[in-house]
């Protein structure tokens, strides 16, 4: 993920759809390992907040709580991640979808 942030800073991908589809394919198949990950750590959420509610008197205040646990650090993390491969994919695609449009000019 580290290297296609960084080959879309620097404009690898302008002249190369090929490698543009290529990154594509690779983070898609990295978003779905986390929104895996990320299945795991809300599935056991609600269990564990009801825990913590226990000990505190009000939703916001657990959510603060749940946010310090590992699992919490961890959800908010990943998120933050799928938002970031979610930005870098509607890059790639838009790069993709340009060269396309590039080629159909060129063949008319």
């Amino acid at each position: 993920m580290n290297e296609i942030a960084k080959n879309l800073r620097e404009g690898v991908y302008n002249a190369n759809p090929v490698g543009a589809s290529h990154a594509l394919a690779q983070l898609s198949g990295e978003y779905a390992f986390i929104c895996g990950q990320l299945e795991e750590i809300l599935s056991s959420k609600p269990a564990v907040w009801n825990e913590l509610r226990k000990d505190v008197k009000s939703d916001t205040a657990c959510e603060r709580v749940w946010q310090n646990t590992l699992k919490g650090i961890d959800e908010t993390g990943l998120r933050l991640r799928l938002k970031a491969m979610d930005k870098m994919s509607s890059a790639l695609k838009s790069l993709i979808n340009l060269a396309t449009g590039e080629l159909r000019n060129l063949s008319n």
